[in-house]
């Protein structure tokens, strides 16, 4: 019987939480099948059963439980029970009591034993639990599942609704409606927080800020994308994205990390992109991976379609994971300039703000063109105020003249 376990989709995943099971326990399922949402520290995405067969669900929506940890099992539906002739009418006897698992493991494992077990009762692992949590009897719930077996929702169908306390009067200074409306976080919410203010109080950052001409970049973007095929959607961050992987490339010190002590210089380019998620408040950080080696077309299609699949809530394996640096862009919403923190166990972030159009000096006359700000964060232990200088200096250099960012990737 294949088991569903908790996936890992980034390398900061310690667990998640089960939001919904978009299949009743024991539906027929087939591969493919959208069986779970599931909400990790940085994303909600969706499972799908990678066997066919009846689903049997071990953890409950709401529940958070270890990466790798079981959360059902797909296998055989329960056979549909022979049919029983009426017994003759005699007084009722209480059931007996289910039998409880002693610590040697004697009695059926809870979450994955048999439907049946000393009780007689054809009942779900999860609903078998919950019938012993609640005090409730198998034996005097019908089961609704395949063949008359017990499922989860009969329990709680058969759970008794509590007996409701008579209100207490409030006391006169507390019955003005409050001035504050209080909301617990999301798991992604509270991640995110932890993990910025860990960055922010343990990783020493300093700021480096340049300004760049990008004339010549906005009238290039438009000249590809009315001439060259599947360029129609090249943006500005596609741009920095590869003016970046070919400045790591000259000075590999920003491609590394801090990690207990040492330094860990990493031999792949993969750049994270800051964005919001569709639904929910939030950040996802989607990875593009080998950026040194993709063309600017290819890397701008791959990096739309590594962003759509975050965004969705449908991320492959490796999408929120393995980056070794990230550009964070808040220029469409006209933001001027701003100071990113660094999302560990990476280096250095690059903040970029709008493209607008000012006053500028060129061969000693004044015109309006089209500048734009970079502002890098540097993690201070990793590398020093000259390196992020020149790593600055090469971005721009590169992004306001850039012809150099369509010529053909090198083959090694």
């Amino acid at each position: 019987m294949p088991d569903v376990n908790m996936p890992k989709l980034s390398d900061t995943m310690e667990e998640g939480t089960v939001l919904e099971w978009k299949k009743q326990d024991g539906a027929q399922v087939k591969r493919g099948d959208v069986l779970a949402e599931i909400e990790s520290d940085k994303a909600s995405f969706e499972i799908e059963a990678e066997a066919e067969g009846a689903l049997h669900i071990v953890v409950d929506k709401g529940q958070a439980v270890p990466v790798g940890q079981q959360i059902a099992t797909i296998g055989e539906a329960a056979a549909p029970a022979p049919a029983k002739k009426a017994p003759p009418k005699k007084k009722p006897e209480p059931a007996p009591e289910a039998p409880v698992s002693s610590p040697s493991g004697g009695g059926p494992p809870e979450g994955r034993g048999a439907d049946r077990a000393e009780d007689g009762e054809k009942a779900s692992p999860l609903a078998r639990r919950l019938a012993r949590e609640r005090g409730i009897e198998l034996a005097s719930i019908k089961g609704s599942g395949p063949g008359g077996r017990i499922v989860k929702e009969d329990v709680l169908a058969a759970t008794p609704e509590p007996a409701q306390a008579p209100a207490r009067p409030q006391p006169a200074a507390r019955r003005p409606e409050q001035e504050v409306e209080v909301e617990e976080p999301t798991r992604m919410q509270a991640t995110i927080a932890r993990r910025m203010a860990q960055s922010k109080s343990t990783v020493p950052h300093f700021y480096v800020t340049v300004e760049c001409q990008v004339d010549e970049a906005v009238k290039m973007r438009q000249q590809l994308k009315e001439t060259v095929p599947g360029a129609d959607k090249v943006t500005m961050t596609d741009m920095l994205m590869r003016a970046c992987a070919l400045a790591l490339q000259r000075f590999p010190e920003v491609n590394t990390s801090w990690v207990e002590g040492h330094f860990e210089r990493k031999r792949r380019i993969s750049i994270g992109l800051a964005v919001p998620p569709e639904k929910g408040l939030g950040l996802l950080v989607p990875v593009v991976h080998d950026v040194d080696k993709k063309d600017l077309v290819a890397l701008s299609i791959e990096a739309r379609q590594v962003i759509e699949r975050a965004r969705a809530g449908r991320p492959t394996p490796g999408d929120l994971e393995g980056g070794t640096f990230s550009i964070s862009n808040l220029g469409m919403y006209g933001v001027d300039e701003f100071n990113a923190i660094i999302n560990p166990p990476e280096a250095g972030i690059l903040a970029v703000g709008a493209i607008k159009d000012a006053p500028i000096v060129v061969d000693g006359q004044l015109r309006v063109g089209k500048v734009m700000r970079l502002t890098l964060s540097v993690d201070h232990r990793v590398y020093y105020g000259v390196t992020g200088a020149q790593f600055l200096g090469e971005v721009k250099r590169l992004i306001e003249n850039p012809v150099s960012l369509v010529m053909p990737v090198s083959a090694e």
